[in-house]
Order: C-alpha cells, then sequence, then structure tokens
C-alpha cells in the first residue's frame, strides 16, 4: 500500500471502495508539497447519463464498479485511484510522466474499459475519456492541476470521446469548459434551430434537407439519412466519411433492438453486435465501415413512417461515439416530422418527389 495511505485516516468510495475524493485531494497535495513529480488523471464514463437512464441505478452502479475494479488491476501499485463525483473517477500516477509511460497506461484503461460486459446493461459497450496533465510541468497547485486536467478532459469529449488527452498549454490552455447553464442554453438553441428548419417553409422537403445538411456539418456526422421500409431518402455523406455508398439496414433487424420506451436503437460499437451473435445486422454494418449508428423511428401514436438514421464510419481505432445531446436531437427531429407526416397526411415517399 502507498506510504501516504498507510499513515494517515483516509476516506473511501462506498460503492467502488476507490479512495474519496477529499482523500485524493490530500495526497495530491502533499506530493506538490514535496515536490514529487506525477502525473493526475480524470477519467469519465462516457455517456454515462444514457445508461442510467436506460438500465436504471442498478445498471449504472453495476458499471461504476465494474470501472473502478478495472482501474484498480491496471493501475495496481503504479498509482492510486479514486472517484470525484459521479461517473468520474481520477488516477495519480506517481513519478509516472514520460509520454510513452503514459501512453501506454492510457491505451490499456480504454481497451479493458471497452472489454467489460455486464449482464445489467446487456450489450452496451463501455468507454471512457480522460484529461491528464502533469507536475511540475503544467501547474503550481491543486486547483491549477485540476484545472488543466478538465481542459483536457473537455477537449476529448469534443474530439469525440473514448480517448485520452495530455494537456498541453499552447494547444489547450485557452479552451474554456462549458458551465451546465451553458450547455442547457445551447440545447434550447439547438432545439429551437430544429423547430425552425422543419416550420419556417411549406416546402417539407427542402426543409427536411437544410436539416440534414446542418446535423451533419454541425455534429461531424458521416452518414444521415431518413429510411423507409425500402430505400434511403435525403442522405447527406459527409466528405470526411470513409464510406460513399450506404445500403438500405432492414428494419426487422432494427426493431428488434430498438427501446421501446425511448423509440431508438443506439449502436456504440458494432462488435457488441458480435457478442449478440446478430451476425447479419455486424456484416451490413461492416460492408458500410460503420463503427456506431442511431436509428430514431419517424412515428405519430401507431402511424409508422420510416426511421431517422445517422451513421459514423472508420476502424476499430477511430470509433466515436454518440454524444447524449446528439442522439436527443435526433429523437426530436424524427418525431417532429412524424408530427408533421401525421397532419399533412403525407408520406416520405410522397414529400420526397415533390
Amino acid at each position: 500500500m502507498n506510504q501516504f495511505f498507510s499513515e494517515n485516516d483516509v476516506a473511501r468510495d462506498s460503492l467502488t471502495t476507490v479512495y474519496a475524493k477529499e482523500s485524493i485531494e490530500k495526497y495530491v497535495n502533499r506530493l506538490i508539497h514535496e515536490k514529487i513529480p506525477f502525473t493526475y488523471a480524470l477519467i469519465d464514463i462516457d455517456n454515462f447519463t444514457y445508461i442510467n437512464d436506460t438500465f436504471g441505478e442498478v445498471g449504472g452502479n453495476a458499471v461504476l464498479m465494474d470501472v473502478a475494479a478495472t482501474l484498480l488491476k491496471i493501475i495496481g501499485k503504479d498509482g492510486v485511484v479514486g472517484r470525484n463525483e459521479g461517473d468520474e473517477f481520477v488516477v495519480v500516477l506517481k513519478n509516472i510522466v514520460t509520454y510513452d509511460e503514459i501512453w501506454n497506461i492510457c491505451h490499456n484503461i480504454l481497451v479493458k474499459i471497452n472489454e467489460i460486459e455486464l449482464p445489467q446493461i446487456g450489450s452496451q459497450t463501455l468507454t471512457v475519456t480522460i484529461g491528464l496533465d502533469r507536475f511540475p510541468e503544467n501547474a503550481e497547485n491543486f486547483d491549477e492541476l485540476k484545472r488543466a486536467a478538465d481542459k483536457a478532459l473537455f477537449r476529448g469529449k469534443a474530439k469525440g470521446r473514448n480517448c485520452f488527452i495530455i494537456y498541453l498549454p499552447e494547444k489547450h490552455e485557452s479552451i474554456v469548459p462549458k458551465t451546465e447553464k451553458q450547455k442547457v442554453v445551447g440545447s434550447i438553441n439547438l432545439h429551437s434551430s430544429l423547430f425552425k428548419f422543419l416550420t419556417t417553409n411549406d416546402d417539407l422537403a427542402f426543409s427536411i434537407s437544410n436539416l440534414i445538411n446542418f446535423m451533419s456539418s454541425y455534429f461531424t456526422i458521416d452518414h444521415i439519412c431518413i429510411q423507409t421500409n425500402t430505400k434511403l431518402l435525403f442522405q447527406k455523406i459527409h466528405q470526411m466519411s470513409k464510406c460513399t455508398e450506404f445500403i438500405h439496414v432492414p428494419h426487422d433487424l432494427i426493431l428488434a433492438n430498438i427501446n421501446k420506451s425511448m423509440e431508438m436503437f443506439y449502436l456504440s460499437d458494432i462488435k457488441s453486435l458480435q457478442r449478440s451473435k446478430q451476425t447479419e445486422l455486424y456484416e451490413i454494418f461492416e460492408r458500410q465501415k460503420i463503427t456506431s449508428s442511431c436509428f430514431c423511428d419517424i412515428s405519430y401514436r401507431n402511424e409508422h413512417y420510416g426511421m431517422f438514421r445517422a451513421d459514423m464510419t472508420g476502424t476499430e481505432l477511430e470509433n466515436r461515439l454518440w454524444q447524449y445531446s446528439n442522439m436527443d436531437l435526433l429523437l426530436t427531429a424524427a418525431k417532429t416530422i412524424g408530427l408533421i407526416l401525421h397532419y399533412t397526411g403525407k408520406t416520405l415517399e410522397d414529400i420526397a418527389q415533390e
């Protein structure tokens, strides 16, 4: 056991048994006082709000405990693991500050977290984003250390998650992480823009095309379209997409996976389809180089018109997760289009041909 923790009265997190936030802060301040170099890492579970909302407290707690256990196993005697609050963990690596050492540890964390399988969350794939900085290179005190790590973590989330970012002043100093209020205001503005796209022009085909172009550009979505039972309509393929010819996905394969309460099928990593033995769906996605996908049911009451579909492409190492805000807007767009179709009495094919 680390000598500091054996000599001091320290608190542990009651759920995960890793060190509590205040214990880690005391340890970091001791290292700073003694001028011992170390790396400070913030580790955030990607899309944990979605996991908690979908699988409840039982699923959320299972994820927190397994992630904590995985971190403890990986870090071992190289450092200490703590939990700040919510889904954020912290790792302190004493006397480990070189890039190669940090890269190896972080890469191992990403891989091992990705391999976690929990019955409480079904086929959901787990990933984390890591923001790191180093003492004394990046900070002189705990507050500066935490601030720099927060900026690196924020950059990792913006980059697409499932990655680690080592703080560099020349790249990350100007980053200003958004407050909760700013996030809410931003979400309100996006939803307002969505409704304007779909309701300010009588030409619904024009409106849907404009909305899809906007979402493709704003969120950098590789492929976004509307699927009917037989074809793809209103397609937008981003110039950065690794695939240029997307094909229709049979709706029965999607409906078999759709979350009934949210009316959405969300896939963060197609490897989960292999684990659940959904070979046909896996091969369809793999053929298009799709690494993650989201399908939202376009419907109103008992009327079903199609699916609002979004895909990300690349290789296993480039896998990018959907952010919760992305999925929220996709689902809102699908439901708004369904409502408009109901009151106009039209189908998606009708609109596409106008």
